[in-house]
């Protein structure tokens, strides 16, 4: 089995929620695994998670997503013990693990680096874990070619971890972690040192693998695409606090704050005024939104993604953007443009297929008209939040 699997283009996120239902998958059970409450962390004055609350049903797949020092790798590794809380619980299948040290807990975990035994054959590294058990040799390397087969490796048993691939490595530290049959499985960003084809086959396979077992999931990674097409529920975090919590179509299409629609996908942000509970005003234009909460003549951001900003033709809409063609970026599946607007002193990325390129005879300067979907028109604060 390969590690890379090629492919001519790059979709975008856009493209990636609109081909999956992103639903909870119905093999999830609605038992409840894990139980965060209250959870904070602190490292002296510096305060990593904030009160996370959080519910993690059996068989789910879960992503921690989030910028680089938003607290997601310590929130994972609070729920594994490596890191103890400064406050609040952690539950595990109705048992409490606040306070238990990591070897007492029901986890696998898998880290970025790997961590196999460069001394170890493949089979040893994954026996690692099940020879304090009390197993027989036989049961022993039954389980490790059970695991050789699920990972695609099988035939590899002697080789050591430096005669295998980054992709190969990653596999077996994942079976190494399954090898005990763990109740939970903890993924600490895995794909993020591997090369970005040999990623997006490897995501494939640790989902496939996810369903095949069962085995409830959570996944810390920075990555928007992987959380995207993995996860059956994202947490995105921010500052230590989770902004919100959803499926990856939830937090795609209904973000609920600027920070979310920023960091997941792509976002213009235009300033506006509120003039109804459904419309704003952006220069001397009225625009209909989503229903928001705002008072009026309150100054807010109307955002939208530049997949959903279309493309007309002079006169096709009632509410239209004049815009200039600035600049061009080819992205392989599809062209994002930058448009100067022309009746405010404001740019709009917009983007759009090839064949609408063709069409439109896209090219620089060329003058463009622009609609903006009711909705697709969100309403945020213009102080982030």
């Amino acid at each position: 089995m390969g590690d890379v699997m090629r492919t001519m283009q790059q979709p975008s996120l856009a493209a990636l929620v609109g081909q999956t239902a992103f639903m909870p998958d119905s093999d999830v059970s609605e038992s409840i695994c894990l139980e965060i409450e209250g959870l904070s962390k602190s490292f002296g004055a510096f305060v990593a998670l904030n009160t996370i609350d959080l519910t993690i049903y059996e068989g789910e797949f879960v992503c921690f997503l989030g910028p680089s020092g938003c607290g997601k790798t310590t929130l994972l590794r609070a729920i594994a013990g490596l890191e103890p809380q400064s406050s609040g619980r952690i539950v595990q299948m109705g048992k409490e693990i606040s306070h238990l040290p990591p070897q007492q807990r029901d986890f696998g975990i898998v880290f970025q680096s790997y961590a196999l035994f460069p001394n170890l054959t493949i089979a040893d590294n994954i026996a690692y874990g099940l020879r304090n058990q009390g197993h027989s040799r036989q049961a022993l390397q039954a389980r490790v070619h059970e695991l050789m087969c699920l990972i695609g490796l099988e035939g590899s048993e002697k080789k050591y971890p430096a005669q295998l691939s980054g992709g190969q490595q990653q596999r077996v530290a994942l079976a190494r972690a399954l090898a005990t049959k763990p109740g939970l499985l903890l993924l600490d960003e895995p794909l993020s040192a591997l090369d970005a084809q040999v990623r997006v086959h490897l995501r494939q396979q640790i989902k496939a693998l996810q369903k095949t077992l069962g085995v409830t999931t959570v996944m810390v990674t920075h990555d928007q695409e992987e959380a995207l097409t993995m996860a059956d529920r994202i947490v995105v975090m921010n500052h230590g606090v989770i902004e919100q919590i959803g499926t990856p179509e939830e937090v795609y299409r209904h973000p609920k704050s600027a920070f979310v629609a920023q960091f997941v996908g792509n976002m213009n942000f235009l300033s506006a005024e509120v003039c109804s509970p459904t419309a704003v005003m952006l220069g001397a234009q009225r625009y209909t939104t989503q229903p928001h909460a705002f008072e009026n003549k309150r100054p807010v951001h109307l955002a939208i993604r530049p997949e959903e900003v279309v493309l007309t033709s002079s006169g096709q809409a009632d509410s239209q953007l004049e815009a200039r063609v600035i600049h061009i970026e080819y992205l392989g599946a599809f062209l994002r443009l930058t448009c100067d607007v022309t009746s405010a002193d404001i740019q709009l990325r917009v983007d759009i297929q090839h064949a609408d390129a063709v069409q439109h005879q896209i090219q620089l300067g060329k003058d463009v008209h622009l609609a903006l979907p009711a909705a697709s028109c969100r309403v945020f604060r213009q102080d982030g939040n």
